[in-house]
């Protein structure tokens, strides 16, 4: 007897370990490079929380559009026009797309280097004036900082400047080339204005800022469509506020 209690133990524990395992899911998650140093951690805190797991492939802004064409996912964030697109194209689940957050440009120096005065609309003039050389992103790539910083120092009268002595690079390579004293000043997301070597000095001031606003969507052919639902609701939750504030990124509307 106590034989077949111990038989029917075991198999009510199996049971419930086939039932959890079936229960839990994959979600596919899609998202613009700009946001991943608040997703990462956000899906990890979401994996503890529900048991599914979450994969996160993060894009070039450029290329989120061909990687959503060309593979499967359920959920998908990227820069508002990017969304927009995809709305357009039906690429996406009805009434799911929401606020994400914003990231404004920032200025990266090398770790350990002086920090320059960006308080004041004069400060920062003063600041990228004195640099020896600048380093920023490719202002025709769509949706990414290069845009948006050549905006900003069009405005400051200060892009001539900065063509002069500035040079257009990818975001991985022009912060190495921070990072190795290369170049005395970066300007890139905030988002995205640290790496091994690379500090973030401050924002440009508030006058002058640009943001890129990000979506979050889940994907009209996702394949776990309740956790992908669940996942979107998580990190635009208000209890998402402090990962995003530091990763450099502001949310928006959250709920």
């Amino acid at each position: 007897m106590r034989g077949t209690f111990k038989t029917l133990g075991g198999a009510a524990t199996a049971l419930l370990l086939s039932a959890s395992m079936v229960q839990a899911a994959e979600v596919k998650v899609l998202i613009a490079g700009a946001l991943q140093n608040a997703i990462r951690p956000l899906a990890a805190d979401f994996e503890k929380q529900t048991g599914n797991k979450v994969t996160i492939t993060a894009s070039n802004p450029a290329l989120v559009v061909k990687e959503l064409a060309d593979h499967p996912y359920d959920v998908v964030a990227s820069a508002v026009p990017t969304m927009g697109e995809f709305a357009e194209g039906a690429k996406l689940q009805t009434g799911t797309q929401a606020r994400l957050a914003r990231t404004g440009i920032g200025i990266a120096v090398k770790e350990g280097a002086n920090k320059p005065d960006l308080s004041t609309i004069e400060a920062f003039k003063k600041a990228v004036m004195g640099a020896k050389n600048i380093i920023y992103t490719d202002p025709l790539a769509p949706n990414a900082s290069g845009g948006n910083a050549q905006h900003i120092l069009a405005n400051a009268g200060l892009l001539d400047e900065v063509k002069k002595k500035g040079l257009q690079e990818g975001l991985g390579p022009g912060r190495e080339r921070i990072a190795k004293g290369e170049y005395e000043m970066g300007f890139f997301n905030v988002s995205e204005a640290t790496a091994p070597g690379v500090v973030l000095a401050g924002p440009v001031p508030a006058p002058l800022q640009m943001y890129l606003n990000y979506d979050i969507a889940v994907v009209r052919t996702a394949a776990a469509k309740n956790e992908a639902a669940a996942f979107v609701n998580f990190v635009t939750a208000k209890a998402a506020g402090e990962r995003w504030k530091a990763a450099g990124l502001e949310q928006l509307n959250p709920r």
